[in-house]
C-alpha cells in the first residue's frame, strides 16, 4: 500500500474521531480502538513489506 494513501487514511481517521468526539458518540472508545488497530496494522504491514532494511 502506498505511504501517501496511508497518511491520508490516518489523517481522515483522526478527523473522524475528532468529529465523533464533538458529537459525543457513546461508542467512541470502541470505534477509536478498532480504527487504531486497523490503521496501525496497515502501517505495520507497509513497513514489513517496504523492502527496506534497518540502518545500523
Amino acid at each position: 500500500m502506498n505511504r501517501t494513501v496511508l497518511m491520508a487514511a490516518t489523517i481522515a481517521y483522526g478527523l473522524i474521531i475528532a468529529l465523533l468526539a464533538i458529537l459525543d458518540v457513546e461508542a467512541l472508545g470502541v470505534i477509536a480502538a478498532v480504527g487504531a488497530l486497523i490503521v496501525g496494522g496497515a502501517w505495520g504491514v507497509a513497513g514489513v513489506f517496504s523492502g527496506r532494511r534497518p540502518q545500523n
